[in-house]
């Protein structure tokens, strides 16, 4: 009988190993208001599969997206407040509480994406940006770009500046004000409400990026693309819930940094290739329906930095009156585009390296 109950206990202690629940390992939740297509989309799957592959498994992200837990103009509340781990956040609706990071939304003169994001980046990561993000309960992980900024219309294209007077246009920050300083009538929607608002007429054109619009199926509903020379839309990216940072472990947070500081390279690479898979694709055709691809002159581009230079002074002050060094920052930021622009000259692309 004694063996009987030694071998009955030692079955149970045997069953009871073999069903206790393994170390679980951490999921943050991450909010993402646009689809999963597109460069960015891709982008963000290789993040979340870089963090969970450099952990071993012990971080995962879960990627929510098209918007399921909050639509783009709730994404700073809603990562700050702990709705979700983490999020895309795009400044543009935010210019006060993130009027740091949308100084890299400014027209300046640089056409590079990886030049733009490593300069982003930089900016990002200095100290006065993260103790102002800090005091939202925001801490930046890494930076998005959506590449330059470009024109789709339906009906009249855009050819020149002039083009742009009396069009219904849905704007991008200071982009779409310095439109409406040439006399556009800008309209408020968001870039994943622009297909139906061109479809339906309420806006001519649409301002945007390549490869953006390609996964957003925008080609569907405009016959022009106009590429306007001016600047790239860098300042959105993607942010962490000061609290949920604090709880992850030294290793699994360094994991964060390290697949962070990489992504700038993966995701420069990634929109230059994409961007130019859909021009090809949108002058080709895409189930026979092509798009007049226009080219604005250097003159016309011209036109439009001398214009932004009003909007820039103008964030210099909203800056300053938020108690930036206003002045500082641009000059910072502009050097930073100088010093990552000659590192491409003189030493390639890090993925040609």
């Amino acid at each position: 009988m004694r063996n009987v109950i030694k071998i009955f206990a030692g079955t149970i202690f045997i069953i009871s190993l073999s069903t206790a629940p393994a170390v679980a390992e951490t999921v943050l939740t991450y909010g993402e208001p646009g689809p999963n297509r597109g460069s960015r989309a891709a982008a963000t799957r290789w993040f979340a599969e870089q963090v969970e592959k450099r952990s071993s498994g012990d971080l995962k992200i879960n990627i929510m997206w098209g918007g399921a837990l909050f639509k783009s103009n709730a994404a700073r509340q809603s990562v700050a407040a702990g709705v979700v781990d983490m999020g895309t956040i795009i400044p543009d609706y935010f210019l006060k509480e993130m009027v740091a990071f949308s100084l890299t939304n400014l027209p300046f003169e640089n056409l590079d994406p990886w030049v733009g994001l490593k300069a982003n980046f930089e900016h990002m990561r200095s100290p006065a940006v993260s103790q102002h993000l800090a005091k939202q309960n925001l801490v930046f992980v890494t930076s998005y770009m959506l590449s330059n900024v470009i024109m789709l219309c339906q009906g009249d294209p855009v050819r020149t500046v002039a083009d742009i007077k009396g069009k219904q246009i849905r704007g991008i920050g200071t982009f779409g004000k310095v439109f409406s300083d040439f006399g556009a009538n800008l309209v408020s929607m968001s870039i994943y409400e622009a297909y139906q608002g061109l479809d339906n007429g309420l806006i001519d054109c649409s301002l945007g990026y390549m490869n953006a619009s390609l996964a957003l199926k925008q080609h569907e509903v405009t016959n022009s693309l106009t590429k306007l020379n001016w600047g790239t839309y860098t300042g959105l990216g993607i942010f962490i819930n000061q609290d949920a940072l604090a709880r992850l472990s030294p290793s699994q947070q360094a994991v964060l940094n390290e697949v962070g500081a990489d992504f700038i390279d993966y995701h420069g690479q990634n929109v230059m290739q994409s961007d130019l898979v859909a021009e090809q694709k949108f002058s080709q055709g895409i189930d026979g329906r092509k798009l007049e691809i226009i080219n604005l002159s250097p003159g016309d581009s011209k036109m439009l930095y001398t214009a932004s230079q009003h909007h820039i002074k103008k964030w210099q002050q909203e800056a300053e009156d938020s108690g930036f060094d206003g002045k500082g920052m641009i000059e910072n930021y502009k050097n930073a585009l100088t010093k990552f622009s000659q590192e491409r000259d003189t030493q390639g692309y890090p993925w040609q390296r």
